[in-house]
């Protein structure tokens, strides 16, 4: 009715200028009586009971209207949230760029506004965040499953497998092929087995060899002789760097000794036991070098330099416990140790390139060009796990083209997806 309406627009005008309970009348007779919804009840008496009446329970109700719009405020952003969702605008992205690619496309619209912006931020944070673990989540069951997949693949064929590009069809004939994303990505998980397997091949290569040299050396030592066995402890008593010394010299210095003296084995026999027991040694020394390298932090040592850097780079008492050993045995124990720490490097260099955002904007950008090769030297300047992988001619560029081809592929299924949405 007209009177239900005037006494409601009554209320809502004391609300809106913001009478609290229990305020005088007569206070606020000045702020209203220019005020058509005042005025609409026209009678003095009837106005200033109804003012009473209202004041004492307005703040109930401004608090009960306020939870109201805030309540309505957040149901229609949470909409807005579901749709910028479907629509794939918050693919990749988290925290303030998040908030940045939502505002673009939903700030003129009147849900965006229905809430504050300190809890719009919280909202859009919490779901982004959703759905980056979400998608992480789904990415890491899509890799495990090619995983999966490009092993049973390869079976058999570890001693020698096969390139991605040659085995693409067959895989792509399977349902794993399709939850990851792109190629480039599929070919980077299986270059990872591939590497995996032939460091697994590797390790099972070094345990059958170790397996071999302790048979070897448990039957040597069943067919010493008595006096084979005195000569090793004589040579591990007084000789402690063999590799350094020569059989002649050992003879000139120990040849008075008696368990050298009084050997009963033939001068040749003794040179034989000298020699294995060389041999022994300097493996030992090799082995304790490249565990040396393994436990050196990366700024000391790294797979990018040659081993004349290691070298001058370690601490002059470490390289002084080497002295004396056969240069081309430390550069073999050496060379190992750099394969292997390169391919940890070239991973970490990956991984970098995945989180690096000096490569924002630059997915158009293509190989083989003066803007590429900038962009290699600004990424080398910038830090120096992109820099260490350079060692390898060739390696900086082919990381970088692999990850601008991924960058490219995941902004075109991203532009399809809004694109569809569109539509």
């Amino acid at each position: 009715s007209k009177e239900k309406q005037r006494l409601l627009n009554f209320k809502q005008l004391l609300i809106e200028k913001g009478v609290r309970s229990f305020d005088k009348y007569e206070k606020w007779l000045p702020k209203l009586v220019h005020d058509a919804r005042f005025t609409a009840i026209s009678n003095q008496a009837e106005r200033k009971a109804v003012f009473a009446a209202y004041a004492k329970r307005i703040d109930a109700d401004r608090q009960k209207e306020q939870a109201e719009k805030k309540r309505t405020g957040r149901d229609g952003f949470k909409e807005l949230l579901q749709k910028a969702e479907e629509a794939g605008v918050l693919d990749g992205r988290i925290g303030p760029e998040a908030i940045r690619a939502l505002e673009r496309k939903y700030g003129e619209d009147p849900r965006w506004l229905g809430v504050k912006e300190n809890e719009r931020e919280k909202m859009i944070s919490e779901l982004a965040e959703d759905l980056a673990k979400k998608k992480k989540d789904e990415q890491d069951k899509a890799r495990i499953g090619f995983q999966k997949l490009v092993l049973e693949k390869l079976r058999g064929k570890d001693k020698n497998p096969p390139p991605f590009h040659k085995m693409e069809n067959v895989l792509r004939q399977d349902l794993r092929w399709a939850p990851v994303d792109c190629t480039s990505s599929r070919e980077r998980i299986y270059g990872q087995v591939l590497r995996e397997l032939e460091a697994a091949r590797r390790e099972k290569t070094r345990k059958q060899k170790r397996d071999l040299d302790e048979v070897d050396q448990i039957r040597k030592k069943r067919k010493l002789t008595q006096a084979e066995e005195a000569l090793m402890n004589l040579f591990a008593e007084r000789i402690k760097a063999p590799y350094a010394t020569t059989w002649e010299v050992v003879v000139e210095a120990l040849g008075n000794h008696p368990e050298l003296r009084d050997c009963t084995l033939q001068r040749d026999e003794q040179e034989r036991v000298f020699a294995e027991y060389r041999r022994s040694v300097t493996e030992i020394r090799c082995q304790e070098f490249a565990q040396l390298l393994a436990g050196s932090p990366a700024d000391v040592v790294g797979p990018e330099m040659e081993f004349e850097e290691v070298l001058g780079s370690l601490e002059e008492s470490t390289v002084k416990a080497f002295a004396g050993m056969p240069e081309d045995a430390l550069q073999g124990a050496w060379a190992e140790w750099r394969d292997q720490a390169h391919a940890i490097s070239v991973e970490t260099a990956r991984q970098w390139l995945r989180s690096c955002e000096l490569l924002a904007g630059c997915e158009g950008i293509e190989a083989d060009n003066t803007a590429f090769d900038a962009l290699i030297e600004k990424l080398s300047a910038a830090d120096v796990r992109f820099r260490r992988v350079a060692a390898r001619p060739g390696e900086q560029a082919v990381l970088l083209a692999q990850r601008l081809r991924e960058m490219k592929e995941l902004r075109a299924q991203g532009r399809s997806g809004i694109e569809e949405d569109m539509d």
